[in-house]
């Protein structure tokens, strides 16, 4: 092989040298950004994740307390009751008669 024909040669490998490195170069930085994204966005998740078990845990807190409420008043729930059937009952009869 002649000089200049090597050389021409040798000038296009380093041109598709210079190209690959490049090529390798954005998708490093590329694979870099992803890899930062998906961290954040990890990161994100699990930030997420916690406040929905504490709304989980506030709500059936929540939930026991007026259960716990709700059984406690039942004498007055049959009072109150009581007394709007008797109410009811006194304002048909003066209607009435």
């Amino acid at each position: 092989m002649s000089g200049s024909k090597y050389a021409q040669v040798e000038n296009r490998n380093n041109q598709r040298l210079d190209e690959l490195a490049n090529k390798l170069s954005s998708f490093r930085n590329i694979n870099s950004e992803i890899g930062e994204q998906a961290e954040a966005d990890n990161a994100l998740l699990t930030n997420l994740g916690g406040h929905f078990d504490s709304l989980l845990n506030n709500i059936k807190d929540s939930s026991t307390r007026l259960t716990r409420s709700m059984n406690a008043g039942k004498g007055i729930w049959k009072m109150v009751g009581l007394a709007l059937l008797a109410f009811f009952i006194f304002y048909i009869l003066f209607k009435v008669f």
